[in-house]
């Protein structure tokens, strides 16, 4: 007999839903999962690997949505509006309401937050004497310490001294009541209303706002899960007591979803014919490049030449259909190149020697569990992908390029230094080894059982 429910509650992407399910995967014998999603195709991805699905709405306390939320509602956000709706607390309020509900319908024993929408922390810490509260986090740590960059910083500069940060709370000055009114009682209404839910949230002062986080805001002292190998920092340093790395977090069986057609009628006759010694290079970008962009034109058009230089080597791409039919108008795909919308990444990894990728966190774990080296180029500066690169190549598992500005020729010499010496893969496969040994499923699931059932314990003598 199972021991309850747990609920997940993911941001609203993919790339956060799918290595959650490593998660409930561990979980599921013993509980019953639920998934908080936002939309069909979140819904379609989470039913298909066989847990249930509540629709949930995508606004967030303190994440400046009331623009978003009132324009949802039918409401014009002009300014006084908008005002009023930070002043009177209106997006906490509904959420108050929606999680409040969720929780009375479901009962779960533990909730797991995304990192990335952490401020639910505050609407259901008032309840949590009766359900255990954790956060996931899909990418490495999002904090900063001083000697390390940050996790969307390229670069280390191992003589400075750290990136100071900034308090997360200003108060405005005299000048700015003067010089811009409007702008300044906007700004010191948010701030009010930050403190206020976190007040009501009775979080404070044991989870205020970490003041050292970067690329999005966190809660501190927040048991924190880490979809991650600690190996892949750049130092064990990094790890705070809260943090919890689990490893690569891969379901090698999952169901995965919005497939192109063409690759499951393909696919099969492909790996028939693949020759002897042949060398087979995927290459995504994942969903960050949606049109035909001319940065993503040119540079898959070079890759392509280095495609017709190199008789013994395939290529297998997924981009967007707008890209594909370009190419295709142009006359511009060999016979050995085939292009795909989206494919099962597992399953192509798995044959592949070489990939080239974004660096988005998810895609460099399923190349490690796989055994692949990589050839990141981070495509968003705004998050974990400059990072990664730069660990992908601190940690030996690969190389990285600028995507607007590689020339043909360093692209080349890149792919072929990648496919030809062995230290790359080895060093890769060695990785794989060592996450196998250290991150065993059995290990993981008596560790989270025992958080869960352990708070379940403390609650019963309470």
């Amino acid at each position: 007999m199972k021991k309850g429910n747990l609920l997940f509650l993911p941001a609203a992407i993919r790339s956060h839903v799918l290595p959650s399910l490593y998660l409930a995967n561990l979980l599921a014998e013993q509980y019953e999962i639920y998934y908080g999603v936002t939309n069909d195709i979140l819904t379609e991805l989470v039913t298909r690997n066989g847990y249930q699905a509540v629709r949930v709405s995508p606004w967030h306390v303190g994440y400046s949505m009331e623009g978003a939320y009132l324009a949802s509602q039918h409401l014009k956000p002009t300014y006084w509006r908008l005002l009023r709706a930070y002043r009177r607390d209106e997006l906490y309020h509904m959420r108050q309401r929606e999680l409040k509900e969720l929780v009375e319908q479901l009962k779960p024993v533990a909730i797991f937050i995304d990192l990335f929408i952490c401020t639910d922390f505050w609407l259901l810490h008032k309840y949590n004497i009766t359900y255990k509260l954790l956060f996931f986090n899909p990418m490495p740590s999002t904090y900063r310490l001083q000697g390390y960059p940050a996790v969307s910083e390229g670069y280390w500069y191992k003589d400075s001294q750290g990136t100071t940060t900034p308090d997360i709370i200003k108060r405005p000055k005299w000048t700015d009541w003067l010089l811009r009114p409007r702008i300044t009682l906007m700004q010191q209404s948010i701030q009010w209303h930050r403190l206020r839910i976190q007040k009501r949230a009775q979080s404070l002062p044991d989870f205020p706002l970490a003041t050292d986080a970067s690329v999005t805001q966190v809660i501190a002292n927040v048991p924190e899960l880490l979809l991650a190998p600690q190996e892949f920092e750049l130092s064990p340093e990094i790890r705070k007591p809260n943090q919890h790395y689990l490893g690569l977090c891969q379901v090698e069986d999952r169901h995965d979803t919005e497939q192109d057609a063409a690759f499951a009628a393909e696919w099969p006759e492909l790996l028939a014919n693949r020759l002897p010694g042949e060398k087979w290079v995927y290459c995504s970008f994942g969903t960050f490049h949606e049109g035909a962009d001319a940065a993503l034109l040119r540079f898959v058009t070079n890759l392509l030449d280095v495609v017709r230089e190199w008789p013994g080597l395939r290529l297998v791409c997924s981009v967007n259909r707008y890209l594909i039919e370009t190419l295709r108008a142009r006359d511009l795909i060999p016979t050995h190149a085939h292009f795909f919308t989206r494919v099962p990444q597992l399953r192509v990894l798995a044959e592949a020697d070489l990939f080239i990728t974004h660096g988005g966190f998810g895609s460099i774990k399923e190349s490690i569990y796989q055994g692949v080296p990589m050839l990141v180029y981070p495509l968003d500066p705004h998050y974990d992908q400059n990072g990664n690169a730069l660990k992908v190549e601190h940690h030996g598992l690969g190389l990285r390029g600028l995507f607007a500005h590689e020339r043909p020729e360093e692209l080349k010499r890149k792919v072929k230094v990648l496919l030809e010496e062995d230290r790359y893969y080895l060093r890769v496969q060695q990785w794989r080894e060592i996450m196998q040994l250290r991150y065993s499923s059995e290990r993981l699931r008596e560790a989270l059982l025992v958080q869960i059932d352990t708070h379940q314990a403390e609650r019963l003598l309470t």
